[in-house]
């Protein structure tokens, strides 16, 4: 078996070509088939040369001029896809396939050579081909552009390399390969396999994905968007329901492997239509599959909990998400957790219990022992339990509208570029379709604690005046931080990925400094130096501090902005240093992100 946990592929996009848009093929035919099975470090792959060799003839015989390379190292995989390149003309066809291990890192795709060992992240260039870049060079020259993937072999270089980046359990999810985008009106871009799925080897010397590929795709007069309906129910059938190949096409043009003898009638039985509400389905599900967090695999079951791409959302969650999100438990108190009440919405639902007869003591935002009472109560009088925590229904009941944002993190735990149009359909807090969209271009860690949205922007080395000056303009402000609870959590956003530190050692110390995201403290330069006058960005006294050691401590005139901070004592490797400190800062100083919290 080739177990090939594709969670990351996509899923139909686009099956046929418009009507009356026929290639009239006036340019050459030409073909890279590459089977990769001889692996130094990765074991063997017993069909991958077998299918790349099988799949080449079948080509030859239809027209193509095709190049197959087997068992290539890195050296010559790059040698043949230059030399496939070079022939391209812009009116010719460009067939790319590949037989072989493929991986993903950092949400990109890349294609292993055989001699490749990967004991680093940055091995995988040198190593590997990036199937972006193929499918670039080749779409960017020829009209017609198609590649093949039959990547999705189980691969133990990829599985280790993952797990040191992304940690033990999201390494599981990044398996396999990720979405692919292609703007080219003249691309198809073909999977052998679905998202969670295992890509058999077959009993015989091709795989199931290869066997229909050669059986159908020069089917007498069929398009190859039809041609290859006919290759998933195949592999369907042969594998028992168990693999379903999948496309990503954009072709504004049809194409044929054999344009003779038209078989009309068959297409008609075998293409069914595809109505508006899978192509939906199929969208949204991608955008999922590119947004890869656990929060937003719930809120595509929330809208699509039927269906092939629901069940593999499912899996895709497990994966991501092996323990049950706060707040999706069955205890009350856990689905009240969940909701990520603020203080003005607890102290709102205490006036709206009072007003409706039941005591729940002075108004205040803290639900107490008078508040839960009361909540009892009027949970029992209106037939709904009496649990004396607040819920959905009894928000209903309450005429209140409560968004379950939840508390935690919602995106990556490693900040990245998230497309806001991703968020589009899925995504029911307007805090985040707030926050992706604003300065897009930078890497972010998004969560939600006590009714706030915190954001840490990785914005490169930036001042705090730009940092400010960014969060106001999303709509925001440099964060706010009143608890240790606050602190902590923001803390556990921060210390998710080291990227977001400046680092380095000062003799004058002598330290090594770890410097982390600017926040909305700032003193007043009438205060008493060093701790005097010192309030929140957005008004709010202040009433919590979490100073480093013997800080503040006015190390140089106009250190009035505060940041996380920590050191270590003489040269130290501060990478894995928790940091949930602060340090006061001048104007001039920089570091390598900020905190900007959105209500």
């Amino acid at each position: 078996m080739r177990l090939c946990l594709l969670w990351l592929y996509l899923l139909v996009f686009a099956f046929a070509a418009p009507l009356g848009a026929t290639a009239a093929e006036t340019g050459k035919r030409l073909a890279l088939v590459i089977g990769n099975g001889q692996y130094e470090a990765a074991g063997t792959l017993p069909n991958a040369v077998s299918d790349a060799r099988d799949f080449g003839a079948f080509l030859s015989a239809r027209g193509f001029e095709a190049d197959v390379v087997t068992d290539a190292d890195r050296s010559h995989l790059a040698e043949a896809m230059s030399r496939f390149v070079r022939k391209v003309g812009k009116d010719d066809t460009a067939l790319f396939y590949f037989a072989g291990h493929g991986m993903q890192l950092r949400g990109e795709n890349y294609l292993v050579a055989t001699d490749a060992r990967l004991a680093s992240e940055f091995d995988v260039a040198a190593e590997t081909l990036a199937l972006a870049d193929v499918i670039e060079a080749i779409e960017k020259k020829a009209k017609i552009a198609l590649v093949f993937v039959d990547a999705c072999r189980n691969n133990p270089l990829a599985n280790r390399l993952n797990q040191e980046i992304e940690g033990a359990t999201r390494s599981i999810a990044t398996r396999g390969l990720a979405p692919v985008e292609t703007d080219s009106a003249g691309t198809m871009v073909a999977f052998a396999a679905a998202p969670g799925q295992v890509a058999s080897d077959g009993s015989g010397k091709n795989s199931p994905f290869t066997t229909a590929l050669i059986s159908h795709l020069a089917g007498p007069g069929l398009e190859i968007g039809t041609a290859f309906k006919r290759v998933i129910r195949d592999v369907r059938k042969a594998t028992d329901g168990k693999q379903s190949p999948q496309i990503l096409s954009s072709l504004a043009l049809e194409f044929y492997f054999d344009p003779s003898l038209p078989e009309v009638e068959q297409s008609r039985v075998d293409t069914p239509a595809i109505d508006q509400k899978t192509i939906v389905v199929e969208a949204d599900f991608r955008k999922a599959l590119r947004i890869n967090t656990p929060r937003i695999c719930t809120l595509f079951l929330g809208q699509h909990q039927t269906g092939e791409q629901a069940i593999l959302a499912r899996q895709i969650l497990n994966q991501l998400q092996p323990n049950p999100a706060l707040g999706s438990g069955a205890n009350a108190e856990t689905r009240e957790t969940g909701l990520g009440l603020s203080k003005t919405q607890r102290h709102d639902i205490q006036v709206a219990l009072i007003g409706r007869g039941f005591a729940a003591g002075q108004p205040d935002g803290a639900f107490g022992q008078q508040t839960r009472r009361a909540l009892a109560d009027y949970q029992k009088f209106i037939g709904i339990g009496n649990s004396g925590y607040f819920d959905e229904q009894t928000a209903k009941s309450l005429g209140m509208a409560v968004q379950a944002y939840g508390n935690g993190l919602y995106s990556s735990p490693l900040a990245r570029v998230y497309n806001p149009k991703d968020f589009e359909g899925l995504e029911t807090d307007p805090r985040v379709l707030k926050a992706v969209a604003c300065s897009p271009y930078y890497e972010r860690i998004y969560g939600s604690f006590d009714g706030h949205l915190y954001v840490l922007m990785r914005a490169g080395l930036i001042t705090r005046k730009s940092a400010a000056s960014i969060s106001k303009r999303c709509g925001g402000y440099l964060a706010t931080i009143t608890s240790e609870a606050e602190n902590s959590f923001i803390a556990s956003l921060l210390n998710k990925d080291p990227r977001l530190f400046l680092m380095g050692y000062d003799p004058k110390g002598p330290v090594s400094y770890k410097m982390g995201a600017w926040i909305g403290l700032i003193q007043d330069p009438s205060g008493k130096e060093p701790r005097g006058g010192w309030k929140w960005e957005n008004g709010e006294p202040m009433t919590y501090s979490k100073w480093y050691t013997n800080m503040p401590n006015e190390n140089k005139p106009g250190d009035d902005y505060a940041m996380y901070y920590a050191h270590k004592q003489g040269k130290a490797d501060t990478k894995t240093q928790y940091v949930d400190t602060w340090d006061d800062m001048g104007e001039s100083d920089g570091g390598y992100s900020f905190v900007m919290e959105l209500q």
